[in-house]
């Protein structure tokens, strides 16, 4: 039996699992690292945490399916974007990665954006406009405030390329996470000469960009026998880990939508065409697939929300390790939809899409002598289903038609949460029998590399299954309650921002 090994480098830890040629995962091995703090606002990861990790969880794999892993045919691979770490002339890392969640660039980016002409440029060039998680305007701060380390550095990899170069001793990155460092011409897929001389950035320290599924190098002796894996096995050159849950999930169409419950919720929709959004709203970046594009919004707090909710006010089930979801779900059974008249705006630690707005909080509105604690758990369910749907529809604005979601995360296992977001959404859910869709979409990028599969569709038939459809009928009392969330929004934006001066 062929398999495949998927490495995902996350941002809180590294799988490292191997999948079977239909896409069942046999056995995976997970490793955490932290995020170090040094000041506040900075957000940094130690890239030799991301390496022990993958040769830990490659061990542990050939010491407890031998067999499976010497028939490892192909490696794939996703990680964070964004996170980049800075190596020197001889390869080796110069200082710790700056991750996605840094926020040290939040200046730069405002004088950037307060300007309209360097701004219309950027969205010219990228398709995209500048915020604090881009990697170029990282790359901006250490050049002005470590020009020891700047002087030293040679090459600048995100953290799977990173681990890429490890594996095989060669650079190379893909359209995806390239999309990520605000350097890339998104809509004709090639590095933006552009954008590396508004950035003071010399070409040379990025490495060059192929499609995901290309073969990008193979597994060095000295690597095959530190980790256990066959010498020369080949790597495919793999995908941001957004990019590769979406395909693992079946996205390969225009106008199909994934959307992911988890710490944060994210739809990415699939285009054949760039749809850059001039009003800033949601982000355009490169599929993992060649020939397609998607947009992405994000809710900062969804999953989270109530795991906020459980650490602060569930006292009885605050130490429990249980599945949060699962927990609440008979509770809230019985709530009726728009819970009695309670809301929530599900903004705990500000917004990204569509509003890009730091200062915004979480509120309930309409608390009244009927709100129980049950009341308070599927008002959060509602809001964030609500700001999720908002997403989609700005999506659509931009001309794109979403006629498909296909969901996956945590909490999407809820039959509570799951039919809210339906009736709410208003849209044909399909949800994904295979729970890790990232090691599905890691597996389909290597096999189609290798030209195991003639093509991606013929890929998606084999290894994945829809699990179940879930198509609602329209509910007034959600169309009613959305304007309403959208409007509450827009009644306290101006009170948000003074707030935050006070």
């Amino acid at each position: 039996m062929h398999t495949y090994l998927s490495l995902d480098i996350g941002t809180t830890g590294t799988k490292v699992a191997l999948v079977s040629e239909i896409g069942r995962t046999i056995r995976s091995a997970y490793a955490e690292y932290p995020i170090l703090t040094p000041r506040t606002g900075f957000a940094e990861q130690d890239s030799e945490a991301w390496w022990d990790a993958v040769v830990e969880g490659c061990r542990s794999l050939g010491a407890s399916n031998p067999e499976e892993l010497s028939a490892v045919m192909a490696i794939g691979i996703c990680g964070q974007m964004h996170t980049h770490v800075y190596l020197d002339a001889a390869g080796k890392p110069i200082r710790s990665a700056i991750t996605w969640m840094d926020q040290r660039t939040q200046h730069i980016v405002d004088i950037i954006n307060a300007d309209d002409k360097e701004s219309a440029l950027i969205m010219e060039e990228t398709a995209n406009n500048a915020t604090s998680t881009y990697t170029a305007p990282q790359v901006s701060w250490i050049q002005k405030n470590e020009p020891e380390t700047w002087k030293q550095t040679k090459h600048i990899l995100v953290a799977k390329d990173y681990i890429k170069y490890r594996l095989t001793g060669e650079m190379m990155t893909d359209y995806s996470e390239a999309s990520g460092t605000l350097l890339f011409d998104v809509r004709n897929r090639k590095w933006s000469d552009e954008m590396f001389n508004f950035f003071s950035i010399p070409r040379s320290v990025f490495p060059d960009a192929a499609p995901s599924a290309t073969i990008m190098g193979r597994i060095t002796r000295e690597i095959a026998q530190q980790t256990g894996l066959p010498e020369g096995t080949p790597v495919a050159n793999g995908s941001a880990d957004n990019s590769a849950a979406a395909l693992g999930a079946g996205m390969v169409d225009k106008g199909q939508v994934t959307l992911i419950i988890g710490t944060a919720g994210v739809i990415s929709a699939c285009s054949d065409s760039p749809l850059p959004d001039e009003k800033h709203r949601v982000l355009c970046w490169n599929y993992c697939l060649e020939d397609r594009w998607i947009n992405i919004g994000v809710t900062q707090t969804a999953g989270e929300s109530l795991n906020w909710f459980k650490k602060a006010f569930d006292y009885e089930n605050k130490k429990s390790s249980g599945d949060i979801f699962s927990a609440y779900d008979k509770e809230t059974a019985d709530i009726p939809d728009g819970c009695d008249g309670l809301m929530f705006l599900p903004y705990l630690n500000g917004e990204r899409t569509p509003y890009w707005d730091s200062n915004a909080r979480g509120v309930f509105f309409g608390i009244n002598m009927k709100s129980t604690k049950p009341h308070f758990i599927k008002s959060i369910m509602e809001g964030v289903s609500f700001a999720l749907r908002h997403n989609i529809e700005t999506v659509e604005s931009l001309g794109m038609a979403v006629d498909q979601v296909l969901a996956v995360g945590g909490g999407l296992k809820s039959p509570v949460w799951l039919p809210v977001l339906s009736r709410i959404i208003q849209r044909p859910i399909n949800t994904v029998a295979v729970p890790d869709t990232g090691n599905v979409g890691n597996s389909i990028i290597a096999g189609l590399a290798l030209g195991e599969f003639a093509s991606v569709e013929e890929a998606t038939r084999q290894l994945i299954s829809i699990d179940r459809t879930i198509k609602s009928p329209p509910s007034e009392k959600y169309e009613r309650r959305y304007l309403h969330f959208l409007g509450l929004y827009e009644d306290l934006k101006e009170r948000f921002a003074s707030y935050a001066e006070s």
